[in-house]
């Protein structure tokens, strides 16, 4: 996040790096860098006031001896991210950023009989999961009954939902090609051949999930990072992004299945990053391994610490060395002016001198 880089000194560049809570992609456009810009700024905002509050706790608790969260960060000795490089836009990074995302996806495990026998009930299987923290028991009845009739347009399909109440779902009764799972094995779902298309959130573990297993995905996000995850799906042709409000819209979701299930152009794409995630996959456990091995022996590195993390926004981004440049520049401009017009009234004045001698 933006507080972190900026106290270890990581660039953090409005102008192509999405905002880690933003809505945006990496497009250059003005319009683009205007929204990620303000989203940056707010993003930097939100990661330093939630640090000042947990530091108000530890002062409160423990005295004024206690070290500042930041002067921590700052001269820490590596950050381990839970970001794989080729699922996140290309940014510049330090050496001490070690991204070991997809460590935690874990081997699949093989589907018991209940699953089997529902991938096997049609040739095409969808799963729908909206993780965790946003239950769709939640949903408004208008949002569920368009999800039942996307899902009945769609007779050749079986759709798995991972739904908290299954036994009151009235909108569902009837429906053979749907399937309301309190619980899902997501990871082994997803990587079963069956599996056809996941719709998402958008969550962090969710893309790498099915990323890492080749699935094509309709990212529907919900907040946080997932729009910005979604964004990235989306530039890598790994998927659709539909709006939440989308769902309230049985045509609109429709056109998205239908596209990701015609079109071949998403697996492809899948199955391309699937392929260069699975040549990433040792490497990823080597890196933690060594760069935790290293900071046992040898303690801190301040080698790799970079001094831009001790400047302030002003120094950091130059932006006294450009306020200098062009005062100097006005300045200058000032003075060619001026003898412009030195020079161009001595002009005038001279040949004012001479009309007036060839008159006489």
């Amino acid at each position: 996040m933006e507080g972190t880089s900026y106290a270890i000194g990581a660039p953090v560049i409005p102008s192509f790096m999405p905002a880690s809570q933003g809505v945006t992609d990496d497009s250059t456009t003005f319009a683009n860098r205007v929204v990620n810009m303000m989203f940056t700024a707010t993003s930097w905002y939100f990661q330093v006031a939630a640090a000042s509050v947990v530091e108000d706790v530890m002062v409160e608790k423990l005295g004024n001896s206690v070290t500042p969260i930041w002067a921590v960060v700052s001269n820490i000795s590596f950050i381990l991210t839970n970001t794989e490089p080729l699922l996140e836009f290309a940014r510049p990074t330090l050496h001490n950023i070690v991204d070991i995302g997809g460590i935690s996806v874990h081997e699949p495990k093989p589907l018991d009989e209940k699953w089997n026998s529902i991938l096997d009930l049609r040739h095409r299987n969808v799963l729908l999961s909206f993780g965790s923290v946003a239950s769709c028991k939640f949903m408004p009845l208008e949002m569920k009954t368009a999800i039942v009739e996307t899902i009945k347009s769609f007779p050749d399909v079986t759709f798995i939902w991972k739904y908290e109440e299954p036994e009151d779902a009235p909108f569902a009764h009837g429906v053979e090609n749907l399937f309301l799972s309190k619980w899902t094995p997501q990871n082994d779902l997803l990587a079963d051949d069956r599996l056809t298309v996941f719709v998402t959130h958008g969550g962090a573990g969710s893309l790498l999930e099915s990323a890492t297993r080749g699935k094509p995905m309709i990212v529907v996000p919900l907040f946080g990072d997932q729009t910005r995850n979604a964004k990235l799906i989306v530039k890598f042709g790994l998927g659709i992004m539909l709006n939440k409000q989308d769902l309230f819209d049985s045509n609109e979701m429709s056109k998205a299945i239908g596209e990701i299930l015609n079109d071949k152009s998403y697996q492809n794409a899948a199955h391309r990053i699937r392929d260069l995630l699975a040549n990433q996959s040792s490497w990823r456990e080597r890196k933690l391994l060594k760069t935790v091995e290293m900071v046992a022996e040898f303690g801190e590195m301040p080698e790799l610490r970079v001094a831009g993390r001790n400047l302030g926004i002003i120094a950091y981004y130059n932006l006294d060395i450009w306020l200098m440049t062009a005062i100097v520049l006005t300045f200058v401009v000032y003075l060619l002016l001026l003898i412009i017009r030195l020079l161009f009234g001595r002009f005038l004045g001279s040949t004012g001198r001479m009309i007036k001698i060839k008159t006489h």
